[in-house]
């Protein structure tokens, strides 16, 4: 059967399954649901077949097909398994057995399981189709013989619309929520509508039902153009890491064009799924949708549905969201619709509080009573109903008036009558006693959750061994209800040390307000939240200790970890593998999913659980054994971007000295060798110890992890420098740092005309602004953050919209380069100073100049203003440092006494002294009040580019020529500290809490003021070499990576040693044992 003839005969198959369902539905009792949702399986498989053979036809046969035509096999499986599911389903071959035995003498032959199976397969089935299909339209649209790699656009599949992970997810029943569905569908169609349309309500009032029911209708009239459902506790469906990625995929089936522009992005930075959301949103989705070209074509409409947006985790990542989805109305060649749910929480509010005229909004919980209280009558009646079909109960029950009194318990909230249905469906119990159990019990509470809740658990856990059953429901739910993801039955099983039987048998009963499948593997997850919230709150015996639970979980991880971490816990052949050439699935092997999770979320829950100081000491007793072991797994798992934050997570917690210096030293230690762990894990063992300073807590704990086959170990420094981190990727000289406001980003500049921002805490890169035509002199943010200033030998300036990944100005006028920028405390002006001898004043919003400052007999080398916005400082190479009104214009004061150019000043907190550094090696202290000199502050040896004063004013950072940053005392002028740095300090910025300095050289670690060769010969046979000047090889295998402080500039090779030449004059040997 060839590709085109077994697509045919699928649609065949499927057209006649879903008939046959359909007699079934009309004349069985028993079972509807099920066979509802087999019916809805198999239409869905037809749908994705029909697509299927459009796409042969538009071909004019499949010669060209390059991965559906891998699909014959799948095709011939497929056909078989529906032939065999027809047989099951009409054993008499349909007309037949019509004829002789009447629809009415049907019985389904089909278990529930075996429904759940079924269904399993046939979306198994769609997947691969519907992949193939989605590679295959982006060959005929964009009309090249090469595929986008989805590897490198990941996206999350379970937050789509009607995916697997969702199945048993409802819509609005058939004449609910009729009006508003009405309203939503016009928005979308209207051309005149606002972009956004944001239906907002509490917890429970149906909106993730709605969302379902507007894609549902939306796909059907082929205007649905893609969806996200967020999830909170569902891994990245509780984030925004991957949703830009998510919504580019589905779009690019739906817009023709779409692709070429994506697989630019894809070609130009493949990690562009790991960028910042706002670098995600403009280089994957708004710029392919700009270049996209229909000249004469009417747009086509496109709503993208996304649901439950207070579920992501990060407030911020919110707020983001909410400023960038306006920006889809630039693209003009498709007519796109956000439609949008989530709770009115205040990120929310606040994110659409910046965008009032781009959206319209309805609050669920503000609908008239009435109309939802009609709404969920008609829901409990259908419910009821089948029910009492299925289940062979008296037409009479359950009689209007219970239905009326369910409705007012269950009123605004459609969570509570469905929670109650559920609980009343059980198959393992009596229909109408459960009824008459939970209308008694509900006349005892007062809250619509109690009401909800407490019913069927009291209920659930009533019985001769209520307290066993207790201490159950807390040791399995309690933990489900708090775990950062789902987990399965059998993954509990091994993390909790409770066998899966009983764990399954425990759950079974709590099917009404948990989803758990009947495939062990599956994860079990929580219908509602409310649930979660209800349970924590509870003031009986079904409240859950939250701290206490999550202490549980905490040891849990830490035993899992402690048992099963080791060394090469994947057993790779060589010290030197990368990642990325290590199977996925061996990973997931080697480490399960318990594992998996617990080196992931174990310092989640801990910092959530109050840990007492015994438990502290298990910590420091683990990581003491297992540090490295457990950064090794996360190196594998792809998530060492996470481990800085999570050790500064255990330092916030700890007040024990020794794990205190530890996870300091650890800290050192991972941000010294990110980048390297990241990329080949066995290097934490190698290199990451290797060069490590002799004193370092990691050397000297894990000091028997050391490589065998290195006999002479390179000579290190004896403790960390005070370099924290090297952030390589400019390919020219960095000229300025500056940080963020809020201490989360670092902006550098560089002679290779770029700005990058980077993030702080992982020393990811995060955005490259390109735009300049020459060196970037200097950057600054705006107080608030969310503008970025560069100043550049082009001779303009250029204010970048941090949010947005937009250029938002560009200031032009100078005839020189401009070597200086500072925005005013209220982010409102923006002032510049030149070579031309003059600093301008910007209008940041408008680009407007505001004033120009002459009267300069040199090029101005610094600016700064004072912090009450009053002032404007500058220093010159005219040997002066000058104080100007800034809203006159006018020259408040000159400070003479420099005997050469002043490179940079600044004001101290308080405004009382500022400081100026000059090519006269000195600094210098001005009292501001009288203008007079304090003091002189002599040391460095060459010219001193920069200066900057700590939060508090008692120190003051200067960077030099001479290769150093010396700290001074402010009161006394007394040198404090001098830390060495690799080449010319320009640019220096005291951290929040001062412990590290930031500067062009790195990030520097401000040392607080109190504060073995292995035995036996080596053999000489060792094959070594030098590899792209940051790894050396043995025998034709990288092993051993260089850091960057380490490479050197000149190598020599003899017998088993490598002697490196570095630039400073110094020379490093390191020799290898090697058979």
């Amino acid at each position: 059967m060839d590709l085109a003839a077994g697509v045919i005969a699928v649609i065949q198959l499927t057209g006649s399954l879903v008939k046959l369902c359909g007699g079934y539905i009309q004349e069985v009792n028993d079972a509807r649901d099920e066979i509802f949702t087999l019916q809805r399986s198999i239409a869905g498989l037809q749908g994705t077949l029909q697509d299927l053979h459009r796409l042969l036809q538009s071909k004019n046969g499949n010669d060209n097909l390059r991965t559906s035509s891998r699909l014959v096999n799948d095709t011939t499986d497929c056909v078989s398994y529906l032939r065999a599911l027809e047989a099951r389903l009409d054993p008499g071959k349909g007309k037949n057995l019509m004829k002789k035995v009447g629809l009415r003498a049907l019985k389904w032959p089909l278990k529930r399981t075996e429904v759940e199976g079924v269904t399993k397969n046939l979306e198994r089935y769609k997947s691969s189709f519907l992949l193939s299909l989605q590679v295959d339209q982006t060959s005929l649209i964009v009309g090249i013989a090469q595929y986008i790699d989805l590897g490198k656009l990941e996206g999350v599949m379970e937050a789509v619309f009607e995916s697997f992970a969702d199945r048993d997810e409802v819509q609005c029943l058939q004449g609910t929520r009729t009006k508003l569905l009405q309203q939503i569908m016009e928005w979308a169609m209207s051309p005149s509508q606002k972009i956004i349309f944001w239906l907002q309500g509490m917890a429970g009032t149906g909106k993730s039902t709605i969302s379902r029911t507007v894609a549902g209708s939306l796909k059907d009239t082929n205007h649905l153009g893609a969806s996200f459902f967020f999830k909170r506790g569902e891994g990245d469906r509780g984030n925004a890491k991957k949703f830009f990625p998510t919504l580019t995929r589905q779009l690019m089936l739906r817009i023709s064009g779409l692709q070429s522009g994506v697989q630019k992005t894809l070609d130009h930075d493949p990690d562009i799924a790991a960028k910042s959301l706002g670098v995600q949103f403009d280089k994957l989705l708004l710029q392919p949708l700009l270049s996209l070209d229909q000249p004469g074509r009417q747009p086509q409409t496109a709503v993208i549905v996304i649901d439950a947006l207070d579920e992501c985790e990060h407030d911020q990542d919110i707020e983001n969201i909410i400023g960038l989805l306006p920006r889809l109305q630039e693209a003009k060649a498709i007519h796109l619709r956000i439609f949008l749910t989530s709770r009115p929480e205040r990120p929310i509010k606040l994110g659409f509080s910046k965008i009032a005229d781009e959206y319209q909004d309805l609050a669920l919980h503000e609908i008239p009573e009435e109309v939802t209280e009609h709404d969920i009558r008609l829901f409990l009646q259908d419910r009821l109903t089948k029910v009492k079909h299925e289940r062979n109960i008296s037409q009479d029950w359950p009689g209007d008036d219970v239905i009326q009194e369910l409705v007012a318990v269950s009123t605004p909230l459609f969570i509570s009558a469905a929670t109650m249905c559920r609980y009343i469906e059980d198959l393992n119990w009596e229909p109408k006693s459960r009824l008459t159990e939970l209308r008694m019990d509900q006349a005892k509470y007062i809250s619509r959750m109690d009401k909800t809740y407490k019913p069927i658990l009291t209920r659930l856990l009533n019985g001769q061994e209520q307290q066993q059953l207790l201490q159950e429901f807390q040791e399995i739910v309690g933990v489900i209800i708090f775990l950062a993801i789902p987990l399965s039955i059998n993954t509990l099983s091994r993390f909790l040390k409770i066998g899966a039987d009983q764990i399954s048998n425990r759950l079974n009963s709590f099917r009404s307000v948990l989803r758990v499948p009947s495939d062990r593997d599956e994860p079990i997850k929580i219908l509602h939240l409310s649930f979660r919230d209800f349970l924590v709150q509870s003031k009986d015996e079904f409240y859950i200790d939250e701290p206490k639970k999550n202490k549980d979980i905490a040891k849990s991880c830490l035993q899992t970890m402690w048992s099963r971490l080791q060394k090469n816990i994947c057993n790779l052949a060589s010290p030197g593998t990368h990642r990325a050439d290590i199977d996925h699935q061996h990973i997931r092997q080697c480490l399960p999913p318990e594992l998996r999770y617990s080196c992931r979320y174990w310092i989640h829950h801990l910092e959530k659980s109050q840990p007492l100081l015994s438990e502290i000491e298990d910590v420091r007793l683990f990581l003491q054994k297992h540090f490295l072991h457990w950064v090794e797994a996360m190196s594998l798992l792809g998530l060492m971007s996470e481990v800085v934050g999570m050790l500064d997570l255990l330092r916030m917690g700890d007040d024990n000295s020794v794990l205190s210096n530890f996870l300091h030293d650890g800290k050192r230690f991972i941000l010294k060798n990110r980048q390297i762990a990241h990329e080949a894990p066995l290097q934490v063992y190698c290199s990451g110890l290797v060069f490590a300073p002799q004193m370092a807590v990691i050397r000297t704990v894990f000091k028997p992890d050391f490589p065998s086959w290195i006999c002479q170990l390179p000579q290190v420094s004896e403790r960390w420098s005070a370099e924290l981190q090297a952030l390589e990727g400019h390919s020219g000289s960095v000229w300025s740092v500056a940080f963020s406001p809020d201490g989360r980003l670092l902006a550098s500049s560089s002679d290779d005309k770029t700005v990058r921002l980077w993030d702080i805490v992982t020393g990811t890169l995060q955005q490259t602004l390109e735009g300049h035509s020459d060196s970037v002199l200097s950057v600054a943010f705006s107080p608030d953050g969310r503008l970025l200033a560069s100043g550049s030998d082009d001779k303009t300036v250029r204010l970048w919209d941090i949010a947005n990944e937009g250029l938002q100005q560009t200031l032009k006028g100078y005839s020189e380069s401009i070597l200086s920028i500072s925005f005013s405390p209220n982010g409102r002006l923006l002032a510049s100073a030149s070579n031309n001898e003059t600093v301008r004043l910007w209008d940041t919003t408008t680009g407007g100049l505001q004033q120009s400052l002459e009267d300069y007999s040199g090029s101005v080398r610094s600016v700064a203003f004072l912090p009450d916005g009053r002032l404007l400082i500058s220093g010159s190479n005219d040997k002066t440092v000058r104080l100007w009104d800034i809203v006159t214009g006018d020259l408040q004061q000159t400070l003479e006494g420099h005997s050469d150019s002043v490179r940079s000043v600044a004001f101290s907190p308080d405004s009382r002294l500022l400081a100026s550094g000059s090519d006269d090696k000195t600094v210098r202290l001005w009292d501001m009040a009288t203008g007079c000199l304090q003091q002189t502050l002599e040391g460095h040896s060459g010219w001193v580019w920069s200066v900057a004063f700590s939060a508090d004013g008692r120190l003051l950072a200067s960077g030099s020529d001479d290769k150093t940053v010396r700290l001074w005392d402010t009161a006394t002028g007394a040198l404090q500290q001098t830390l060495i740095t690799e080449g010319r300090v320009t640019e220096l910025e005291f951290s929040q809490v001062g412990s590290h300095l930031r500067t062009n050289q790195g990030s520097l670690h401000i040392p607080s003021m109190c504060d073995n060769h292995l035995s036996s010969s080596p053999k000489t046979n060792a094959d070594i070499s030098l590899e792209r000047r940051n790894w050396i090889a043995l025998n034709g295998k990288e092993v051993l990576w260089l850091p960057p402080e380490t490479r050197a500039s000149c190598s020599a090779i003899r017998a088993n040693k490598i002697a490196l030449g570095h630039a400073s004059g110094r020379v490093s040997f390191i020799g290898f044992r090697v058979s």
